[in-house]
């Protein structure tokens, strides 16, 4: 018998290499796709809420907008969001998978505590891989793109100041053509802060741009180690930077034109007086150029 069992071993081994070339892929396989699912299992190690306030337009002087960003820093990597957004999103997510109607979430959302917001956009700072930013944003579709990383070159300017209980230093930095001036501290050491920002020894607890048009300020800072950073998810269009900012720039001067590439025929809106609406061309402020 012993003998019967090593013969069938040299018979599977020595006799079937096209089964070796299996097991050796399979065995491959396995240790390329484990950082994968490390990357997707990374967990919030720290979750930092801001205050963000904005501009939607040119012509809109003065006129800010509000939004609850958040930003969940894991291990690896960090994303950065609207609360408002997801929380309501979940809402819908909810009601509908309990077979709830239309009217069932208009209800649910508006009694919550949780305005719709006039930004979409989320990033997510080293992901899928190290070096790699990947944004997402919704215009009626959901849009997608990649690119690296890229680090604000930072000079320190004097001054100090307390943040949400933190001792903060200043610096400043012209990144993709708009100058931001934050407010960052050495207490919690790590390279992270709202949307694109990053780069210096600590977290950006504070960020405006020189002309006002955007403003993000920490409100709150919780440890959370039992939920997961969020990824994106759901159907994308894949698209470059440029391209995403021209369908904001063709949904503010004309959003039935914008719609009508997605197969949504013009439809004639009328006030209260039943007089077509006639949309006054816009131009969108972007955080860069």
């Amino acid at each position: 018998p012993d003998k019967l069992i090593d013969m069938n071993v040299w018979r599977t081994f020595v006799l079937q290499p096209k089964l070796m070339k299996n097991i050796f892929l399979l065995l491959c396989l396995t240790v390329l796709v484990h950082p994968m699912f490390s990357q997707e299992a990374d967990e919030v190690q720290l979750n930092v809420h801001y205050l963000a306030r904005f501009q939607l337009f040119y012509e809109d002087s003065g006129k800010l907008f509000e939004d609850e960003k958040v930003l969940d820093i894991g291990k690896r990597s960090s994303s950065f969001y609207s609360l408002w957004n997801t929380r309501r999103d979940e809402i819908k997510d909810s009601i509908r998978s309990r077979g709830g109607s239309y009217s069932d979430v208009m209800n649910a959302l508006e009694k919550s505590n949780y305005p719709l917001s006039k930004q979409n956009y989320a990033i997510y700072k080293n992901y899928p891989q190290k070096g790699i930013l990947t944004y997402t944003d919704k215009l009626y579709k959901q849009f997608r793109y990649k690119e690296t990383m890229e680090t604000p070159v930072w000079r320190m300017e004097p001054g100090d100041t307390l943040i949400a209980g933190y001792p903060c230093k200043k610096a400043r930095t012209l990144f993709r053509e708009k100058e931001w001036t934050v407010w960052f501290t050495l207490h919690i050491p790590i390279s992270d802060g709202p949307w694109k920002l990053h780069g210096l020894p600590g977290l950006i607890l504070k960020a405006n741009d020189v002309q006002g048009y955007f403003s993000f300020d920490c409100i709150e800072i919780k440890n959370k180690k039992s939920q997961k950073v969020p990824l994106p998810k759901g159907k994308f269009i894949e698209c470059s930077r440029q391209k995403l900012e021209e369908m904001h720039r063709l949904n503010a001067k004309d959003p039935h034109q914008y719609l009508e590439q997605f197969g949504i025929s013009r439809t004639t809106a009328c006030d209260a007086n039943g007089k077509p609406i006639v949309y006054k061309e816009k131009h969108a402020i972007f955080l860069e150029k």
